[in-house]
């Protein structure tokens, strides 16, 4: 018996630490599949207070779009932005982030050339900095270097070729530029929480640049904004709030204009792309904020 109960606390140790063992495996089991595994899955911004939806992105949180012209597309998602890229048109059918104040630092512009994105796929060709050189276009930036300063990192990721547009300088300097900087106050300012979406449209005989002339020239840009409050997301959108949409020439001559003479709806954007955006937007909320022009906060811009 003496023996028995010298054994007995023995055992009693070995039996907690394999417990404790179990405990541990299920953990790290868990913390591992906890997101929902997704092509080029970049972990969300830790800047975002918001919870990023099944997409496994902040970039996504009002749902990822759908439709468009058929085309070869590919679905990149990295920490700074999401993004459909066009195999025909070398350019992104969209791009969609998240903005607030959090994305905005210290660090200096990138300086030097734009990068063809090493996360295209082989059969993808990959756009030069050079294909754009004298073609008559801007580099226009989709995400704006200005929206991605808290990190080297960051800014780097928007001189990825893949976030450009040919864009006419007299657009990308005048109203893009300046709906940009109106985002940017709501953000910094405002403190506003805001979902972006943009991109080109395109008709059906469109321009080319390049070194191979297989860049397609967007004939107008629009940019969708959905403006909630700090810490918001997609659960929070409802009949009433502000969604901003613009769509803007692609020319010469508009450098001092506003970009309010070009607000419109989003059901405007969807027919003239063929895009369904803001697809986690439940239906019927859908249909009530897509249908008008936003006029809230855009005072602000005056």
């Amino acid at each position: 018996m003496a023996r028995a109960k010298q054994t007995l606390p023995r055992n009693l140790a070995i039996l907690v630490v394999v417990v404790g063992l179990g405990v541990q495996i299920v953990t790290t089991c868990y913390k591992k599949s906890d997101t929902t595994p997704s092509t080029k899955q970049q972990p969300p911004s830790t800047a975002s207070t918001a919870t990023p939806n099944q997409t496994g992105t902040i970039h996504l949180e009002m749902g990822i779009p759908t439709g468009g012209d058929g085309e070869p597309s590919y679905l990149l998602k990295r920490k700074q932005y999401a993004l459909s890229y066009n195999g025909t048109k070398n350019v992104p059918n969209w791009v969609s982030y998240h903005l607030n104040a959090s994305y905005f630092g210290t660090v200096e512009r990138k300086q030097g050339q734009f990068m063809p994105d090493p996360d295209l796929p082989p059969q993808f060709y990959k756009v030069r900095h050079q294909d754009y050189s004298n073609s008559g276009f801007d580099r226009g930036h989709m995400v704006r270097s200005e929206e991605r300063t808290a990190t080297r990192e960051d800014n780097d990721a928007t001189f990825y070729t893949t976030n450009l547009l040919p864009q006419r300088h007299d657009l990308n300097a005048g109203p893009w530029l300046r709906l940009e900087e109106f985002c940017q106050f709501l953000a910094v300012r405002k403190k506003k929480e805001l979902y972006i979406i943009c991109g080109g449209i395109f008709p059906k005989n469109y321009q080319t640049i390049g070194k191979q002339n297989n860049i397609a020239v967007p004939s107008h840009c629009f940019k969708i904004i959905v403006v909630l409050e700090s810490g918001q997301g997609v659960r929070d959108v409802n009949e009433n709030t502000t969604v901003i949409a613009a769509i803007m020439p692609n020319v010469e001559g508009i450098k001092k204009e506003q970009w309010r003479q070009y607000q419109t709806t989003v059901d405007e954007i969807e027919q003239q792309t063929g895009y369904d955006f803001l697809t986690a937007v439940p239906q019927k909320i859908q249909e009530a904020i897509e249908r008008r022009i936003a006029t809230s906060l855009v005072a602000m811009a005056q």
